[in-house]
């Protein structure tokens, strides 16, 4: 019974194994048949080997990895993490959303500038074509705080803060200027203007404005210093070692994908096509074309068209109700060709300014004002005039000080003043001081006619990189309006006595 049951078990297993064989032919038989399909159907010119799946690649070798360039490590360490960031974050703890808006364009600016920077510090400089190609994020980041800041003109409260980050932005024009510390330089003096506003308001008011403005201008002292080290006399390229931006492209996407699954296969090529389509032209222009309109300020939105009142929804109830607004019936206005600007014109011009703001007048980029009359003053009025030009100021009354910055062919007539009358960078500019003014200050003004009252003749006269200062006093005896004119010194000689240098004024006699 034993043998009987062994023998059945036998038989079993053979069978089995018969079934198994069976069907493994069957499938080796379909597989070789698709295959032989296959090969009958292929396109005539195209090599059946073009359908073998290509091998996968290689995993990243360290040779292909890029470094990350010293520079750009001091970059991230003292600019983006060291000063940008903080000054983010500080941003959103109290400022409002036009501001806070405004920090993350400012974010952006510089991890633009980061990327712009690892590019040349990893390649070799390209053509002209490419640099402007790469610079075009810059560009963009610039324009795009102008426009945030146009866009929230209406933000009393805040618009003195958009306008010093706006003022900041066109900083990253360095990497185009042959001297971009002096350029940055430049801007920050710009900057700074607006900072000493926020200051002088702030300080006694809420201190975080004060530290708000100064650490805006703590990322332009950093950067700043990062350019004195790094690209002290313009901006560098790897001319060594290099890449060319090209590779550098490529080995940047490789990274990024290096930690991706390897794709499948791809499906068998399409027929080769009859004709290839043309290369999209570059645009034209080198990296000074693309940063020849960085610096408009208010021009950057002169072209949009402006809207009628027939076209506006807050005034238009059926066009709320419509949700549409229906296109300009007039003809369409060509766009004005924009004539090319000088390096030095590139910050445009700026929106003129006649405000009382707390106890300061401010009188900024007024032009060709033949009588502009300062009324009601105060004697804790301080009257600030900035960036005039031909124009003439008239202030009725006694203030507290009368400050000229940055004007040309400006006047000034005050009445009397407590404390000082100060004029820097101001050339060909005229003073008359009906009343009393203790103290008038020059730094760094050239041409200039200061008139001086009877009451006025104690006042104390300092200047500083001064020449062709003149001051016409009055003279004894003679009517109101007769002045006898005379010329500050320019010329001193300092000789060395007892250790000690000793500064006289040189008189030429005869």
């Amino acid at each position: 019974m034993a043998s009987g049951g062994g023998l059945h078990s036998l038989a079993t297993i053979i069978k089995r194994l018969e079934a198994a064989t069976s069907r493994l032919e069957d499938i080796a038989s379909i597989s070789s048949g698709f295959i032989a399909t296959n090969a009958a159907t292929t396109t005539p010119g195209i090599q059946a080997s073009a359908f073998t799946a290509p091998p996968l690649p290689p995993p990243p070798s360290a040779s292909v990895a890029l470094v990350t360039p010293p520079s750009i490590i001091a970059f991230d360490e003292r600019i983006i993490q060291g000063k940008v960031k903080t000054f983010v974050e500080f941003t959103k703890g109290f400022a409002g959303p036009s501001v806070v808006e405004m920090a993350g364009l400012v974010e952006k600016q510089y991890i633009d500038l980061r990327d712009f920077l690892n590019v040349t510090a990893s390649c070799k400089k390209p053509d002209e074509k490419t640099i402007a190609q790469l610079l075009t994020p810059l560009q963009a980041s610039i324009e795009a705080i102008s426009r945030a800041k146009e866009a929230n003109r209406r933000d009393r409260e805040w618009f003195t803060h958009l306008t010093l980050v706006g003022e900041g932005a066109p900083a990253l024009g360095w990497v185009v200027s042959p001297k971009p510390s002096p350029y940055v330089g430049d801007i920050k003096e710009s900057v700074d203007y607006y900072g000493n506003r926020l200051i002088k308001e702030f300080k006694d008011k809420d201190p975080k404005h004060v530290e708000w403005a100064r650490a805006y201008t703590a990322i332009l002292d950093e950067l700043r210093k990062y350019i004195t080290e790094f690209h002290p006399t313009g901006l560098t390229w790897n001319l060594k070692d290099g890449l060319s931006v090209d590779e550098y492209r490529s080995r940047s996407s490789g990274i990024a994908q290096a930690g991706a699954p390897p794709p499948p296969p791809p499906p068998p090529p399409p027929p080769p096509p009859s004709a290839t389509p043309a290369p999209q032209a570059s645009p034209a222009g080198g990296a000074a074309a693309v940063f020849a309109e960085l610096n408009r300020g208010e021009e950057v939105t002169k072209g949009l068209r402006k809207v009628d009142k027939s076209e506006m929804t807050h005034k238009n109830p059926a066009l709320r109700a419509g949700n549409v607004v229906p296109a300009s019936s007039g003809p369409a206005v060509g766009k004005k060709p924009i004539k090319p600007t000088k390096p030095q014109a590139l910050a445009g011009k700026k929106p003129s300014k006649f405000a009382l703001e707390g106890s300061k007048w401010l009188i900024e980029y007024q032009e060709n004002e033949s009588a502009l009359s300062v009324e009601d003053v105060d004697k804790s009025h301080s009257i600030n005039i900035f960036g005039c030009k031909n124009s003439t100021i008239v202030i009725k009354g006694k203030v507290n000080a009368v400050t000229l910055v940055n004007c040309t062919k400006t006047s000034v007539l005050v009445d009397s003043v407590v404390s000082s009358i100060s004029v820097t960078s101001s050339p060909s500019f005229a003073i008359q001081v009906t009343g009393t003014a203790p103290m008038i200050q020059l730094d760094s003004t050239d041409s200039g006619q200061i008139y001086l009252s009877k009451l006025s003749l104690d006042a104390e006269i300092t200047t500083a990189k001064c020449s062709a200062i003149n001051v016409s006093l009055p003279v004894e005896g003679e009517e109101e309006g007769v002045f006898q004119e005379q010329a500050v010194p320019e010329m001193l000689k300092t000789v060395i006595k007892d250790g000690k240098l000793v500064t006289t004024v040189v008189e030429h006699v005869g």
